[in-house]
């Protein structure tokens, strides 16, 4: 397993985790790995709630009709595009 060291944690969030921690009877190492493995879960919950949603509207949305290769690559442009704008914008 991996050691890494936290530098510059504000003062105002080392009280918290430290208050957190003796609430819950943890080490403040073992808040911190909880509270992360927290947030990937929550990560990885929006994201499959996101693709379901798209699934769930496109297969609303009407018969289906076969794509073609060049749809598909302008579909494919699309969603780079607005994947980097995001990334651009901090989202």
């Amino acid at each position: 397993m991996a050691d890494y060291t936290l530098k510059n944690i504000p003062e105002s969030l080392h009280s918290r985790l430290q208050a957190e921690a003796e609430r819950s009877f943890r080490s403040v190492n073992q808040e911190i790995m909880f509270r992360l493995h927290r947030s990937f879960d929550a990560d990885e919950v929006r994201l499959t709630a996101t693709h379901a949603r798209w699934v769930y509207d496109a297969l609303q949305s009407g018969d289906p009709k076969p794509f073609s290769e060049d749809e598909v690559d302008a579909a494919f442009e699309r969603g780079l595009k607005r994947a980097q704008e995001r990334k651009l914008q901090g989202k």
